[in-house]
């Protein structure tokens, strides 16, 4: 179970809303929606989203040091998942414009073999 899915069942389980939680500690709901779907890009500094972790954690009745622990364990596995990812990434593109310069390489070749074969059948004319 990921990280916000998990507090979104305790909230449910207590039966409150996020609307609630958002007055109760003026933490916007669209923040809350992002911590609730693992969204981190929506959240503001990493200092803020530990506050609003804790007040969300406060509202629901669950540890709050704990909360955010998980919170920072996951938000560091999330960070190394995305690293990897700009990896592959990285590799995929190499890859693709090393491919695009073979193509390139080949054309010019191709075209110095037709000039070649074209200016020798022009001196054999003359």
């Amino acid at each position: 179970m990921k990280f916000g899915e998990s507090l979104r069942k305790e909230r449910e389980l207590r039966g409150m809303t996020l609307e609630e939680i958002s007055q109760h500690t003026k933490v916007h709901t669209r923040f809350l929606e992002a911590i609730e779907n693992d969204d981190l890009s929506v959240l503001p500094a990493k200092a803020f989203a530990k506050g609003f972790l804790r007040s969300y954690a406060r509202m629901v009745d669950l540890d709050e040091d704990l909360v955010v622990t998980n919170f920072e364990y996951c938000h560091q596995a999330m960070q190394t998942n995305s690293g990897q990812e700009d990896v592959q990434r990285a590799a995929t593109g190499h890859s693709r414009r090393r491919s695009r310069l073979y193509v390139l390489f080949f054309i010019i070749l191709v075209l110095l073999a037709i000039i070649i074969a074209v200016y020798q059948g022009y001196l054999r004319i003359n």
